[in-house]
């Protein structure tokens, strides 16, 4: 497929599907040996849609994604990552892991665990660096970084050591373990499980806000294809 039939094709595609919105927030799509999509997205739902929609057209065409999502908090490059860094420094699950910044080596000792954060001056960008010993610890440190205020988008590039093969029981775990840590919800009333890497959630929530939130806290997790929600808003008590 040549470069215009594609643009068109991918645009067409991208217009017909709900979670993206054009309009307020237009993707420029080009073709010049690769196709790019770049843009600010309304969210991660958008985003990361708009990157599956281009692949299925596309093929087995390279892609590269320089799609941003719109922050509410804007931060400087150093800004952000030190509150990437903090983040990661306060999560339990990474206690006993080696955080680093950019200036930073990593540990010699090739057994241990090490995260490192970089954030360009003047970007909201965050890449990670580092090597784990499990894909949930790889998928938790993207969240943690998307979940701090100010942050656009995230290049994770942390390597799993040993090599893991991903599975549906992996990533329903990771779910339910981003979804424990969100305080906007109690996890206890929302069930999880993944099908072909399609995340479906059921359950209650106390309202639409924290439904959506759940849906967003999925679709932040590397390696999710898709999200049904079915959770249900609590009907609020009355009074009397």
């Amino acid at each position: 497929m040549v470069g215009p039939a594609l643009i068109n094709q991918v645009r067409a595609a991208l217009e017909r599907d709900p979670d993206i919105n054009l309009h307020r927030f237009p993707i420029e799509i080009s073709h010049r040996g690769t196709l790019c999509l770049e843009g600010e997205v309304e969210n991660i739902v958008a985003k990361r849609r708009a990157l599956q929609i281009a692949r299925e057209v596309a093929g087995t065409q390279e892609i590269h994604d320089h799609l941003r999502v719109q922050v509410g908090q804007k931060r400087d490059g150093d800004g952000l990552r030190a509150a990437v860094l903090s983040a990661l420094m306060e999560e339990p699950v990474f206690r006993g892991f080696t955080i680093l910044d950019e200036s930073q080596q990593p540990p010699e000792d090739e057994e241990s665990n090490w995260l490192r954060v970089t954030v360009r001056q003047g970007s909201s960008m965050v890449h990670l660096s580092g090597a784990v010993w499990s894909l949930p610890h790889r998928r938790l440190a993207e969240v943690i970084a998307w979940w701090v205020p100010g942050t656009a988008d995230v290049d994770n590039r942390i390597r799993v050591r040993p090599a893991e093969q991903d599975n549906d029981d992996d990533l329903t775990d990771t779910v339910r373990m981003v979804l424990d840590k969100d305080p906007s919800f109690d996890a206890d009333e929302i069930f999880v499980r993944a099908r072909d890497r399609v995340i479906i959630l059921e359950g209650t929530v106390s309202s639409e806000v924290n439904r959506r939130i759940a849906c967003y806290d999925c679709w932040y997790i590397p390696g999710v294809h898709g999200v049904e929600n079915r959770l249900q808003v609590r009907e609020r008590m009355r009074n009397g």
